[in-house]
């Protein structure tokens, strides 16, 4: 049996005097698999990205562990690891052009020349369906739609040919087109580079269309995991089955019984 490329056990998470963010998780990410992570605004989701990447501030408290048999070490952030955000901005030089900017993670991990990791950054920004890459290699952020700087920001990240892509809710600030188009290209690219990604987001609809499981997250607990498919025909926790059921925005936090 192949080991899991991550094993995230008894791990808890705790901001200062909040209630816990993560409570006493323990599951398995698969190698190669398409992983989502569901759940409510404070369910812990974003709190449980960080923690994978690596990200905690060393002000919380983090109990538990996350264990690496697939990689059999820890993940160099940026090389084997790679995240993208909700908003590219955060990760995106506006004084830049954006063939620099995708080049530049090249060069950083993989010690690529100059004119290599310009040509991998073409590459790339082809590989993520932009159009005229060869033009957008000279643009700046600003001149961009945020769906073609969600792209942008997927193909820096590709640049380093991370094992594992963290998506942290990415397409919510995006049309409904645009968020179908950037799940169909982050199901090609995971396919094409045997490449694991864990897709958290609000939204059941966009991630069963691209994710094999489903880890559903209330409150800091996991309170269901398995195939998508299985999860969505026969939920096993009541949790799971109101979110299902009412399809209901997890944008924020729900009363039992409110209907929207």
């Amino acid at each position: 049996m192949t080991a899991p490329l991550a094993a995230i056990r008894n791990l808890s998470l705790r901001y200062g005097d909040n209630p816990p963010a993560l409570r006493d998780l323990s599951f398995d990410i698969l190698t190669g698999e398409r992983l989502a992570i569901i759940g409510e605004s404070g369910s812990g989701k974003s709190s449980f990205a960080r923690a994978l990447a690596g990200l905690v501030p060393e002000t919380a408290r983090l109990n538990g562990e996350i264990q690496w048999p697939g990689l059999g070490h820890a993940p160099l952030p940026g090389r084997d690891l790679g995240m993208v955000l909700q908003d590219p901005s955060t990760s995106l030089d506006p004084v830049l052009t954006i063939g620099e900017q995708v080049a530049e993670s090249a060069r950083a991990h993989l010690r690529l020349s100059r004119g290599k990791a310009l040509a991998l950054a073409e590459n790339l920004l082809t590989r993520v369906r932009l159009p005229e890459p060869h033009r957008l290699m000279q643009a700046y952020p600003h001149q961009l739609s945020g769906g073609q700087r969600q792209r942008v920001a997927i193909a820096a990240t590709l640049a380093s040919r991370p094992r594992i892509l963290i998506a942290d809710e990415i397409t919510s600030a995006l049309d409904m087109v645009t968020q179908a188009e950037i799940v169909a290209l982050l199901a090609d690219l995971a396919r094409d580079g045997a490449m694991t990604l864990v897709f958290i987001t609000h939204d059941i609809a966009l991630a069963s269309g691209l994710c094999q499981r489903v880890a559903v997250f209330h409150e800091g607990r996991l309170v269901e995991i398995g195939p998508m498919r299985e999860v969505l025909a026969r939920p096993g926790d009541s949790y799971t089955a109101t979110l299902i059921a009412d399809h209901i925005s997890l944008t924020g936090p729900r009363l039992i019984g409110e209907r929207r």
